[in-house]
């Protein structure tokens, strides 16, 4: 690839990254979902999914009481994550690769639907997550309603989680009219097996 392509390939990398920045969705994450889960002093979140847009999240954190881990399955991710708190692995896999580890909050943003596709997906990636919560941990499944069926009505995330607030948060929270699609965030409260 010439220098031309690398430059303009770099260049709509920055303004898709800009603009996703700006949805309204991110802007709740910023300032109002990370914030609230900032307050309640958490010591391991997991923040699965890494991109240039979301490199300051883990900032958003008190960094001497919680330990902001990432993940993403694209090892060219890496390089947006949290440093050396940063993993690259399949999120059906968690419990696997941070086996001695337990987290307070697992945040899952925009993978239903984009790569957490079918019931087996779905499956495996709430089994590995319930099995990397501390007793009572959180979920948060962000994901487009026009991408994936509602996880509130999903009997294997029902079987598992029950749909309850967090913090001061709503246990669901809707961002309306985004150019085509919603997008929702909903929070599940660890179960026993």
């Amino acid at each position: 690839m010439n220098i031309v392509a690398k430059t303009k390939r770099f260049a709509n990398s920055v303004l898709f990254n800009l603009r996703v920045h700006g949805f309204a969705d991110r802007k709740y994450l910023r300032e109002v979902m990370l914030p609230a889960m900032a307050e309640t002093k958490p010591s391991n979140v997991m923040l699965a999914g890494t991109r240039r847009y979301n490199t300051g999240y883990p900032k958003l954190f008190n960094q001497q009481t919680t330990a902001v881990w990432t993940l993403d399955f694209d090892p060219r991710a890496a390089r947006f994550g949290n440093g050396h708190l940063h993993r690259t692995c399949d999120i059906r896999e968690m419990d696997r690769v941070f086996s001695g580890i337990r987290f307070d909050v697992v945040h899952i943003n925009g993978l239903l639907g984009f790569g957490i596709d079918t019931d087996d997906d779905i499956k495996r990636m709430i089994e590995a997550v319930h099995r990397s919560l501390v007793a009572g941990g959180y979920m948060m499944l962000g994901w487009d309603a026009d991408a994936t069926v509602d996880p509130s009505e999903n009997k294997t995330i029902l079987a598992r989680f029950e749909h309850k607030a967090f913090a001061s948060l709503p246990a669901r929270h809707r961002v309306v009219g985004m150019k085509g699609y919603d997008h929702v965030f909903d929070w599940f409260r660890q179960g026993e097996l």
